[in-house]
């Protein structure tokens, strides 16, 4: 899984890691997830501890390239937040899921995972498992 963080501004490093996920993706007939968060979001920190548990790591590992990006003091990565239909006044952490060609599968608008400190690792889980590309058979 791609895991990478920027602390950019969020301008041509973020979308650099974002087309670099895309192509991964592309080649490995997987899905983008773009998180947007913070280090000092306690939601976002139980998020990311949600992403590495059992029940969704497997899952996220096999059909996504995951790609964290930085949102500071909610004054990072806002134009690119913004071009997913996404604002960081809604909360984070946030996610876009996007296809290999940039294509919006779908994008946290309303704060869905703001409190995800109180939400059961099974709500994380079902979003990934409803959004997961499934693969051609052989």
């Amino acid at each position: 899984m791609t895991r990478e963080t920027t602390h950019d501004d969020g301008s041509a490093d973020s979308r650099r890691r974002v087309e670099a996920a895309r192509h991964q993706a592309a080649v490995a007939g997987k899905r983008v997830a773009v998180v947007f968060g913070a280090d000092w979001c306690p939601d976002h920190q139980a998020f990311e501890r949600s992403l590495q548990s059992q029940y969704v790591a497997p899952f996220v590992d096999d059909f996504f390239e995951v790609v964290v990006l930085d949102v500071g003091q909610r004054d990072r990565n806002l134009e690119l937040m913004g071009e997913y239909g996404m604002v960081v006044e809604r909360g984070i952490p946030a996610v876009a899921v996007l296809e290999p060609d940039g294509t919006v599968v779908v994008a946290q608008k309303n704060g869905e995972f703001s409190t995800a400190r109180a939400l059961p690792v099974v709500e994380i889980a079902d979003f990934f498992h409803r959004h997961g590309k499934a693969r051609p058979g052989p």
